[in-house]
């Protein structure tokens, strides 16, 4: 089923409506593009700046205890003792002895560690064991999300470490102020510590999480401080000090943006699939160490697109890397950032441009449809002036209403129509001097009208008695007589395919078969002679000028074309069949048809001919055999009307 067409006014409106639709989506999409862009910007350089902040915290913290261990690691008694543990297994008396030994040079250079609410895993919450925090073992109070905090001054527990990188345990392990579980947990990852810098002679930190007593896991930093023998240039062994993580050292955002008061901005450490924060509720943690998890393992960072809801609050994850030795547990932070503010600007972006777009609709609207009515109703007024021209009324005029280019439209139509009121003066002006078909061909090829040799028929009619008929008689009774006659005729001929050649006073010939030419010019010839005595014998029953003719008809080669000087032509046909007919009219007696011997052959078997005697006939040499045309049937096959 073929779609209704579409005015050009509906075309207009739709199209400004959809402009106008598509430049408000466009700035729509566009700002909201720009708006995450730079809020993403915006967040990615708070975290950097948290980032910043809690590594210059962190140096802070730790600078005083990377000091005091390299101190302590030139001190020559733990470096004479530790030279002597030297055995494929260590005596334990010897290790005693160096713990002994070393707990005094521990008590007197080693700084005392304050700070409020260590970081603890999510385990210590008994999130994942059912347990409630207050039935964990030590204080109820013990965990920042409790609603309480403590406050901690502790001297953070070492262990000592032999040249070959093994850990040296202590008889009794409340010595260095660690517990078995913890040791057991971290165990494995010890040996490769010290390994590493006793190979790399260098101080190295990192992150470890040993258990405590009450079944929590401690966050601690971890520093690694070999012991080198300065006079035997050789690295006797290694110290780890644990050194516990606050949570002032994440929530200390100095710069925070004021709109994060309302939604603050919580932060913890992700370190082995444990989540460590005080800010952070433990439900949250876990999903977490999930989601984070999984990202760091499939892709190695976390995507942007990342975002949690906290409390119906929507929040963009960020995490970074924050120990670059890779000899200790890839430790993260992952901070969590507000998205409210933004998603709250957005929406309010997105309801202006709502109320924009609807108002700029309902103006484009009103001016599509105004200016529409200025582009239609002349637009309408030139559709009905060229189907009045369509009809054959040249003589439309259509009101010029603006100066733009549909003005200009309208002008030049106005023009061009009074151009086709001259061409249709000239055209019927051209069809009266000259045979219609002959005018259209000179308008149509006129390339076509130049001389050429062609197949005709020719016919010419003459008034018998023209003269005594005529003798007394007005000029302009005989003009009036002669146009009733030669436009019965010239009717007759065009009838019959054939072209009026000329008048030449009473006489009217005729051509059949030039310009165009067509299988049945001589009978059409024929026809036409006998259709003009019909029509002759009928108009002399009503007219008052009673009129007889004779007609002469010759079939043969002509040369055709336009012929005359450089300044007036006359289409028309020349050679001895032209003569020919007009010598056989002449012959022809009132109310006669007479052909000659070619017409009567191609006739032969559709016409009724009476030979006539040769004719001795001017301009030539022989007798001429003639025939008198008596009635002209159809011929077969074609459904013509006898005459």
């Amino acid at each position: 089923m073929a779609l209704p067409a579409l005015s050009f006014r509906t075309k207009l409106i739709l199209a400004m409506t959809l402009l106008v639709v598509g430049v408000a989506l466009g700035t729509l999409l566009i700002t909201r593009s720009i708006i995450e862009q730079s809020s993403m910007e915006a967040f990615q350089d708070r975290f950097r700046t948290e980032i910043r902040v809690y590594t210059e915290k962190r140096e802070a913290k730790l600078q005083p205890f990377k000091d005091s261990l390299l101190k302590i690691s030139r001190n020559p008694r733990l470096i004479a003792l530790l030279g002597e543990v030297e055995a494929a297994a260590p005596d334990q008396d010897q290790v005693d002895i160096v713990y002994q030994a070393s707990r005094d040079i521990f008590r007197l250079d080693l700084p005392i560690w304050r700070g409020v609410n260590p970081l603890r895993s999510i385990r210590a919450t008994g999130a994942r064991t059912g347990r409630q925090s207050s039935e964990l073992a030590g204080s109820p109070t013990n965990h920042p999300w409790s609603g309480a905090g403590w406050r901690q001054e502790v001297q953070p527990p070492v262990l000592l470490l032999d040249a070959r990188g093994r850990v040296l345990w202590p008889s009794r392990l409340e010595e260095v102020a660690l517990k078995p579980r913890g040791l057991e947990r971290v165990q494995r990852f010890l040996s490769a510590i010290g390994t590493a810098a006793i190979q790399s002679g260098r101080q190295q930190t990192g992150y470890l999480a040993p258990a405590e007593e009450d079944g929590s896991f401690l966050l601690r930093e971890v520093i690694c401080t070999p012991i080198i023998d300065q006079i035997e240039k050789r690295t006797n062994g290694a110290m780890l000090c644990f050194v516990p993580v606050s949570d002032q050292e994440l929530g200390g955002f100095q710069n925070a943006p004021p709109e994060t008061a309302r939604h603050p901005i919580i932060s913890g450490i992700l370190v082995e699939d444990d989540f460590y924060s005080g800010t952070i509720p433990p439900e949250l943690q876990e999903t977490l160490v999930v989601r984070v998890g999984s990202e760091l393992r499939r892709h190695g960072r976390v995507s942007d697109k990342l975002v949690l809801e906290v409390e119906g609050d929507p929040r963009q994850v960020f995490c970074q890397r924050i120990n670059s030795d890779a000899d200790f547990p890839a430790a993260y932070q992952v901070t969590l950032y507000s998205l409210s503010d933004y998603l709250g600007k957005l929406g309010r972006l997105k309801t202006n441009l709502a109320l924009a777009v609807g108002v700029a609709f309902v103006g484009a609207l009103g001016l599509s449809w105004l200016l529409s009515h200025g582009l239609v109703v002349p637009i309408r007024q030139l559709v009905d002036g060229t189907t009045e021209i369509e009809r054959g009324n040249y003589n439309i005029k259509v009101p010029v209403r603006s100066r733009d280019e549909i003005g200009q439209l309208t002008a030049s139509f106005n023009t061009m129509a009074e151009g086709l009121v001259q061409k249709e003066k000239f055209r019927s002006l051209l069809n009266l001097v000259s045979d219609k078909k002959v005018a259209e061909e000179l308008l149509t090829n006129p390339a076509a009208l130049g001389g050429e040799l062609r197949e005709v028929s020719v016919l010419f009619c003459d008034i018998r008695g023209f003269t005594s008929l005529t003798q007394g008689r007005p000029p302009a009774e005989v003009i009036e007589m002669l146009n009733e006659h030669m436009t019965i005729l010239t009717r007759v001929v065009y009838e019959h395919n054939g072209i009026v050649d000329k008048f030449v006073g009473d006489l009217i010939m005729a051509v059949f078969g030039a310009p165009r030419a067509t299988p049945e010019d001589t009978w059409n010839a024929a026809h036409c002679a006998r259709r003009m005595i019909e029509e002759r014998d009928q108009l002399n029953l009503v007219s008052r000028h009673h009129i007889q003719v004779g007609i002469g008809l010759a079939t043969g080669q002509a040369v055709a074309g336009c012929m005359g000087s450089s300044d007036r032509l006359n289409y028309t046909v020349l050679g001895e069949r032209v003569n020919l007919a007009a010598r056989l009219c002449s012959q022809a007696g009132r109310m006669e048809v007479v052909i000659d011997a070619a017409t009567e052959e191609r006739l032969r078997d559709c016409a009724v001919t009476t030979p006539l005697p040769p004719l001795k006939l001017k301009g030539f040499s022989d007798p001429v055999p003639a025939f008198k045309l008596l009635k002209i049937q159809p011929r077969p096959g074609l459904n013509h009307t006898p005459s």
